[in-house]
């Protein structure tokens, strides 16, 4: 299955991957894009093994990190990312 980003999805990322580094570092920015890699692996071989969410109906919820969770839609031999949401800013 492939993995694609929706373009608030997008936005939010590249928002996300720019605070982590000038507001943490870069260390911290490529340390939470291999944990995201990660996870896509895992969401690419069993994309129905996260729950689903209850915020948002019709998507489920990937935690990346504690701070951090993609959340998703399946169609047909894609997995939409909608929405990623990090509590220490605002998305």
């Amino acid at each position: 299955m492939n993995i694609i980003l929706s373009e608030p999805a997008a936005d939010q990322l590249q928002a996300l991957l720019d605070y982590l580094e000038f507001e943490w570092s870069p260390r911290v920015r490529d340390g939470f894009l291999l944990k995201l890699e990660r996870s896509f692996t895992v969401l690419q071989r069993f994309p129905g093994a996260f729950p689903i969410s209850e915020k948002f109906l019709g998507l489920r919820k990937c935690v990346i990190t504690p701070q951090c969770s993609a959340y998703y839609q399946l169609k047909e031999d894609d997995i939409e990312i909608i929405a990623f949401f990090d509590n220490r800013m605002d998305l």
